[in-house]
C-alpha cells in the first residue's frame, strides 16, 4: 500500500497548496520517494515550485477524462524538481472534468485517479494530492484514492466555522463511501496574537483527537520561498514555519495510516456509488451557495432608508446620523463612519456564513460621512461582527448590545421585529 495523503479544503487562502508542497519536500528530505499530484486546474503546485509553463502538460487531465484513457508514456508525465520529489502538474483542462452532468455519473468517475496512480511505473513511497478548493468530483476522486485526508485550517474565526461544516461533509463522505480512513486537521497561519492563540485552543478542544499536535506559524519565509519557487526548508531551514512543517512530517511518518485504509480494487461501474457521488456534490454545492443578492443603491434602499420603524432591542432610529445596526423594513442597515484611509470593511454573520466581502460597507453619497450596508434579515436576533481587511473580526463598536458566542468571543446583536 502506497501512502496517499489528500490535502483538502474548500476554502481558499488556508495554506492548502503550501502545505502540500512543504510536506512533499519534507517526506523527500527524509529519504522517501514522493509524487506530488496537482488536481487544481489553477496549477499552483507548478507555480510554487517554479516549474516553467513550457513543461506543464495536460497529461493528467487526459488520463482522467474518460474510462478508457489514452496511451501516454508514463515516464513523460512526472517532473522531477529535487531528489526524491516528482510533480504531476495540473492544467486548465482539469476544470472540464468538474462539469460532468451529475445525472450521467456511473460511479466509475470517482475511481479514475486511483487507477491512474496504480498504473504509474514509478516506485513511490508517498503520494501527496493537492485538491481543488471545492468538494466536487476531483476532490471525491482524491478521497477514494487516499489512505488519509489532511485539512489545513487557518487559525481564524471564519476558518473554524468553515471547519465545522467541512468536517460534517467529510464524515458524510466516510459513511457514504464506507471507507475506513483517518482525517486530520492541521492548524495553519498561527499568528502571535492572543486572539489567534485563543482560536487555536478552541480548535484543539472542538476537534480533539483529529487535530495534529503542531500548528504552522504565520511566517514571511513561506511567502518568500513561494516567490523563489522552492520549499521553505530550502529557502530558510531555521524559519519557524520550516520547523513546524518538519515536525508535522515527522509526526505523520511515525503515525502511518491504518492497513484497512487501502482503497482496494473498486468496480468500474456502481449504481450506488454514482447516486452517492451525485448526492454529496449537490450537498456541497448547497453549502457553498452564497446568500441571495439584494440590489441596493446607497442612500436609496429598496427597503426605504428613510424608514421610521419602531426601535427594537435598543436599536434606535433617532435620525439619519445614527451609527450601528439600524432596523429598516425587511432587514437592517449597518452604519459606520466613512474615511478615505479606512481599510475595506464588511459585516459578517450567520446570514452570510461569516464570509468577509459578501456585505461590504459602501460610502453613502447622500450621507458622505457615513458608510452603509443593508442586509435582508428575518425577524429575530442576529449575531454579527465587523471585519476589516487584513485584521481579525471584532464586535461593532457602534452597537451597545453584545453577547458571547459559542467560542466565548464577543459579538454584536442586531434585532429585527416582525
Amino acid at each position: 500500500m502506497v501512502r496517499t495523503i489528500a490535502i483538502v479544503n474548500q476554502k481558499g487562502g488556508c495554506g492548502k497548496t503550501t502545505t502540500a508542497i512543504q510536506l512533499a519536500a519534507e517526506f523527500a528530505k527524509s529519504g522517501q520517494s514522493v509524487l506530488l499530484v496537482d488536481l487544481d486546474a489553477q496549477s499552483h503546485c507548478a507555480a510554487g515550485l517554479r516549474i516553467p509553463d513550457s513543461r506543464v502538460h495536460n497529461g493528467l487531465a487526459r488520463l482522467l477524462a474518460s474510462d478508457t484513457p489514452p496511451e501516454i508514456p508514463w515516464e513523460d508525465l512526472p517532473i522531477t524538481v529535487q531528489d526524491g520529489l516528482d510533480v504531476l502538474p495540473a492544467s486548465r483542462e482539469l476544470a472540464e472534468i468538474e462539469r460532468m452532468p451529475l445525472d450521467q455519473l456511473t460511479g466509475e468517475e470517482t475511481v479514475r485517479l486511483l487507477r491512474v496512480l496504480r498504473s504509474f511505473t514509478g516506485n513511490y513511497d508517498v503520494r501527496i494530492l493537492d485538491c481543488p478548493p471545492n468538494l466536487h468530483l476531483l476532490t471525491l476522486n482524491a478521497f477514494r484514492a487516499a489512505t488519509e485526508v489532511l485539512v489545513p485550517i487557518e487559525c481564524g474565526y471564519f476558518a473554524i466555522k468553515g471547519a465545522e461544516r467541512q468536517w460534517e461533509f467529510l464524515n458524510s463522505v466516510v459513511q457514504e463511501y464506507r471507507r475506513q480512513i483517518c482525517c486530520h486537521l492541521l492548524p495553519t497561519m498561527l499568528r502571535d496574537s492572543d486572539l489567534s492563540k485563543n482560536l487555536l485552543s478552541i480548535m484543539e478542544k472542538r476537534f480533539a483527537g483529529q487535530i495534529l499536535p503542531t500548528a504552522i506559524r504565520d511566517d514571511d519565509a513561506v511567502r518568500e520561498a513561494t516567490v523563489r519557487g522552492v520549499p521553505v526548508a530550502t529557502h530558510q531551514p531555521t524559519a519557524p514555519a520550516a520547523q513546524d512543517y518538519a515536525a508535522v512530517a515527522s509526526w505523520l511518518i511515525n503515525n502511518p495510516p491504518l492497513p484497512e485504509a487501502d482503497p482496494g480494487d473498486p468496480p468500474r461501474r456502481n449504481a450506488r456509488i454514482a447516486e452517492v457521488t451525485a448526492r454529496l456534490i449537490r450537498s456541497a454545492e448547497v453549502k457553498d451557495e452564497p446568500p441571495r443578492a439584494v440590489a441596493v443603491t446607497p442612500g436609496r434602499s429598496e427597503f426605504s432608508a428613510a424608514s421610521t420603524a419602531e426601535p427594537s432591542g435598543g436599536l434606535a432610529v433617532q435620525d439619519d446620523c445614527t451609527l450601528g445596526p439600524v432596523p429598516i423594513p425587511g432587514g437592517v442597515e449597518f452604519r459606520r463612519e466613512w474615511s478615505e484611509d479606512a481599510p475595506e470593511a464588511s459585516v459578517i454573520g450567520e446570514f452570510n456564513q461569516w464570509t468577509p466581502g459578501r456585505h461590504r460597507y459602501q460610502r453613502d453619497p447622500q450621507r458622505p460621512n457615513m458608510a452603509v450596508v443593508q442586509v435582508p434579515l428575518a425577524p429575530g436576533t442576529h449575531q454579527y461582527m465587523v471585519h476589516e481587511s487584513g485584521r481579525d473580526p471584532v464586535a461593532d463598536i457602534h452597537c451597545s448590545k453584545l453577547e458571547r458566542n459559542q467560542y466565548r468571543m464577543p459579538v454584536s446583536i442586531a434585532e429585527v421585529t416582525a
